[in-house]
């Protein structure tokens, strides 16, 4: 299994992530995509994508711009200088420094996320 890339849309901002080769990255990968309702704690944004992926390899600590799940709550969560309540699989990571945008934006409600495959097949062709 090759790692798939992702878009995190937030309505006024859209990021790009890559999503690892884990067993809970993969379960994720089946119900794509998603809409999720997002809350803010610190510097972390999470919200509910409805489906228990379990439990594989929970780490205590997320790097800025990693994603992760935690199947309590079943939430997707993504860091951006916030340290976990709790160890969570870390299953994927926003490209480069895209990350510190989220540093700026105090309003992000939503988000959804799709690979960038899907949103290629759905970009308007222009003559």
């Amino acid at each position: 299994m090759n790692s798939e890339k992702l878009e995190l849309d937030f309505g006024t901002l859209v990021l790009h992530a890559e999503l690892f080769v884990t067993p809970v990255a993969a379960r994720f990968m089946e119900h794509l995509p998603y809409e999720i309702a997002l809350t803010q704690w610190g510097n972390e944004l999470y919200g509910p994508i409805g489906h228990d992926f379990g439990v594989y390899q929970p780490v205590p600590e997320i790097p800025a711009g990693g994603l992760a799940y935690t199947n309590r709550g079943n939430y997707l969560c993504i860091f951006f200088g916030q340290t976990p309540a709790w160890p969570v699989e870390y299953i994927g990571q926003i490209a480069g420094d895209g990350w510190k945008q989220l540093l700026e934006e105090h309003s992000l409600s939503k988000l959804s996320v799709q690979t960038e495959a899907v949103r290629k097949k759905r970009l308007p062709i222009v003559f």
